[in-house]
């Protein structure tokens, strides 16, 4: 995951501000209590996210702590402890992280990609123990999207499909499999945003692709543009393909969010899901780089 799913800060409540960072330090203490301080640098903002979904299906009351960190010596900091969903969010990170890790090392070679890759191995085998099968589904669906950017696949469908097949999986936690809806409606947001941060990835990468002749679904699918004159034209139509179907699956998102929707979490969710996401669209596509949106 890259970093795109964050809320509307804006249009955050206080509370829901202060419950937001309260799982994101979550994630991290959840991290160093089970692994140590080293996996702590993989902590991303979607994993925030499938934390919030996750634990909004389990009743199980949250347990706040305030208390100061490295990073935040200065102000004690609100915190939740002992949420499942909070534990698996941490786990799943530390997986995909792993795998990026080692799909870079792949990619540049070098002495910093073997490091990282070295590093994590651990605990990615101590994870394996309580989620072999998402481990193993993400290092086949990974190996799948491996093979359709060597061959600089030219259907956008196609090349989205791998990711959003193991973001599905990864919804899908492991103890919801006899709660039918549920996990339907877990399945869905998985797959969407699979296929959202896909396709959004792929336009905010596109110039710097066709720069360096990197491969993008979206370039593959639309071609080169001709000449510099043409590239205005071309960018905005493709801009106009991509907006259409980034907000098709924003809307799937929403219809199986509602399908599943419970009071818990509910306004940081749906702050994330009704605004976040859609500010996050446009500025991909207004301003054409993640580096040029606002922080949250």
């Amino acid at each position: 995951m890259l970093g795109y799913v964050v809320p509307d800060k804006p249009e955050l409540k206080v509370r829901e501000y202060e419950l937001y960072s309260a799982y994101y330090c979550g994630l991290c203490k959840s991290i160093e209590k089970r692994y140590g301080q080293l996996p702590r640098m993989t902590l991303n903002y979607d994993s925030v996210f499938l934390a919030l979904i996750i634990s909004s299906q389990d009743d199980t009351k949250e347990r706040f702590t305030t208390e100061r960190c490295p990073v935040h010596p200065l102000k004690k900091r609100l915190i939740v402890h002992d949420q499942k969903g909070i534990d698996y969010a941490a786990d799943i990170m530390l997986l995909l992280a792993y795998f990026k890790a080692k799909d870079d090392q792949q990619d540049e070679g070098g002495l910093k990609g073997s490091a990282t890759v070295a590093l994590l191995r651990p605990y990615y085998k101590k994870i394996l123990k309580s989620h072999r099968e998402k481990g193993i589904m993400i290092e086949n669906c990974l190996k799948d999207l491996s093979v359709l950017e060597q061959d600089r696949c030219p259907s956008l469908d196609r090349a989205a499909e791998p990711f959003a097949k193991l973001m599905e999986e990864v919804f899908a936690a492991e103890w919801f499999s006899d709660q039918a809806i549920v996990e339907a409606g877990l399945r869905s947001i998985g797959y969407h945003i699979g296929k959202w941060i896909t396709l959004i990835d792929a336009f905010d990468d596109l110039e710097e692709n066709l720069a360096n002749k990197n491969y993008n679904p979206l370039i593959a699918q639309f071609g080169e543009p001709k000449g510099e004159n043409g590239k205005d034209a071309w960018r905005n139509k493709i801009a106009a393909t991509t907006e259409r179907n980034l907000l098709f699956y924003l809307a799937a998102i929403a219809d199986a969010w509602k399908s599943i929707q419970t009071d818990k979490n509910s306004g940081l969710i749906e702050n994330i899901v009704y605004l976040g996401l859609l500010r996050k669209t446009e500025q991909i596509l207004g301003k054409g780089t993640i580096e040029n949106a606002e922080p949250i």
